[in-house]
């Protein structure tokens, strides 16, 4: 059977002829389409976790009960994620257990390109990365049998580029699914005698695999030209078939960590100038170095944005001399992509009215309201990270009462997905240090960003299930905030009344906007 298929659909579509029964994730651009995908089959259970961090721990769980699951987020979502992440290299795995992490560099979709292949390091957890959609697929059953054969969570990294361009994807394989019997094991409970024993073990378990792991090429070889030889990976290797077809021998990297240094030793025997060509980090530039081995990448490959057949053809020096940093090209750029909300949304009016209190700091998060800062909005002046607009509001509140500027006030935004996501814990570290920045909850009743997925605020989950529906209000009423209002966001008169009331207030104030995305409808 052949499909043609975005590298996020193959990847479901592997996850489910190789056995996959359990998935969890956010949403994040650009990984959501996966577990969007991966719920549209049958006989295996998928959900939207409130974050990355639960999502691992809940993958977790099953791959301890014996089945086979995978997690998905981007870049940013493995920030969350990475406390159980480094422990479970420790405790190692049952079921296998595959870890996507979509990267982003050319920042497309996201507040930074940072390299997550440094994660697989750090945390000492091995690392594939694909660079078409077949491999994608194929890789999926290549992950699970090395996570279950060496017991360890496996990475998978994308790209949004191999994300979202599509290729053929050859599928021969029928689904086959297999349930381990649960284990009991002291590894599974990492106190730290028991961890000093694991990670002893931890650290040979990743010499075997980087020398003799065998069942799937981790490295493949094309030898065409003795002068040039060029180490690549990943999306990268496409751009450098296209610049230097068979002019050049090629060692493309299936697992970037641990990389072989046999496999790289020979490599570079047979070639008389060694290269490698990655994107952002010298992550595979450094591991050669510290084979002793010579070799030349950073100093000609930029180590911003996303590479294209052009950079690397300049870097070379095959058209001209590159340069990526225009300052000029650079300002216009930023200039040129500010965006809009869409017509008819409530943030439209309220941002609008916002902006007209310009004493008012504004503390935003990660949502479609990130545009809010520029034209023609004016209005946020700081975001960070998911979960963040509460907690930096607080501190910035703290501050100006230790500079005895309480008059000022300041208000921390963000949206009902982000507020299960990371948010409710922002908020009780406001209540229980007595702060009283205006917290203010845009309830959309969506996850509209990422594409309006659902969250425990809608009553519905991932597999399109109805469930109950968190009600933010008596949650925040739970929590003993006492001053709480609920207005309408289509509503100018509204907006207004409820700001003036709040900045009239001294405590705590929490305003919660009741209204729901533009594109699922108005209540």
């Amino acid at each position: 059977m052949r499909k043609f298929l975005t590298g996020n659909e193959a990847i479901a579509y592997g996850f489910f002829i190789y056995g996959g029964l359990f998935a969890s994730g956010y949403p994040g651009t650009p990984s959501t389409e996966i577990l969007e995908n991966i719920a549209t089959f049958k006989d295996l259970y998928a959900e939207w976790a409130p974050n990355e961090k639960v999502a691992v721990e809940s993958a977790i769980g099953a791959s301890y009960a014996g089945i086979r699951s995978l997690v998905a987020m981007k870049h940013v979502g493995v920030n969350v994620a990475s406390d159980p992440i480094f422990t479970l290299s420790y405790t190692g795995i049952n079921g296998g257990l595959v870890i996507i992490t979509a990267d982003d560099p050319g920042i497309y979709s996201s507040q930074n390109e940072q390299d997550n292949r440094n994660y697989s390091k750090f945390a000492k957890v091995p690392m594939l990365e694909p660079a078409n959609s077949q491999e994608c697929f194929d890789f999926m059953k290549l992950a699970f049998t090395m996570s279950e054969f060496y017991k360890t969570p496996i990475f998978i990294r994308l790209t949004t580029r191999i994300c979202h361009s599509k290729s053929i994807v050859y599928i021969n394989d029928t689904r086959k699914t297999n349930f381990l019997p649960i284990y009991k094991e002291n590894r599974f409970d990492p106190i730290p005698k028991i961890s000093r024993k694991l990670h002893v073990y931890l650290e040979q378990k990743l010499l075997d695999i980087s020398k003799n792991f065998n069942n799937y090429p981790l490295a493949m070889e094309e030898n065409n030209n003795s002068d040039i030889g060029i180490i690549t990976s990943g999306v990268c290797y496409n751009y450098v078939k296209e610049v230097f077809g068979n002019s050049a021998s090629i060692l493309k990297l299936n697992m970037i960590y641990p990389i072989s240094y046999s496999t790289i030793k020979h490599f570079s025997s047979v070639v008389k100038n060694l290269y490698v060509v990655e994107e952002l980090d010298p992550f595979i530039e450094e591991q050669v170095f510290a084979f002793g081995i010579n070799c030349v990448g950073k100093k000609i490959i930029p180590k911003v944005l996303d590479l294209t057949p052009q950079i690397i053809r300049q870097s070379f020096n095959l058209t001209s001399p590159y340069s990526f940093w225009d300052k000029s090209d650079y300002q216009t750029s930023i200039k040129s992509n500010l965006q809009v909300f869409c017509k008819g949304c409530f943030y439209n009016t309220f941002f609008k009215i916002l902006s007209n209190y310009p004493d008012l700091i504004i503390s935003s998060d990660i949502g479609c309201y990130s545009m809010s800062g520029g034209e023609p909005y004016n209005a946020k002046d700081i975001a960070i990270c998911m979960g963040g607009g509460f907690s930096i509001a607080h501190g910035i509140q703290k501050a100006l009462s230790i500079k005895n500027s309480s008059s000022k006030r300041v208000i921390g935004i963000m949206g009902d997905s982000t507020f299960f996501h990371s948010g409710i814990t922002s908020l009780i570290n406001v209540i229980y240090n007595k702060s009283n920045p205006i917290l203010v909850i845009l309830d959309n009743k969506s996850t509209s960003m990422t594409g309006l997925q659902d969250n425990p605020g809608t009553g519905k989950t991932l597999e399109k299930e109805y469930s109950k529906a968190i009600n933010i209000f008596k949650l925040l009423k739970a929590l003993n905030v006492e001053n709480v209002r609920e207005f309408d966001p289509f509503s100018t008169v509204e907006i207004i009344s409820s700001l003036e009331w709040a900045i009239s207030q001294k405590s705590l104030v929490v305003l919660i906007a009741k209204g729901k995305c533009i594109l699922k409808g108005r209540e």
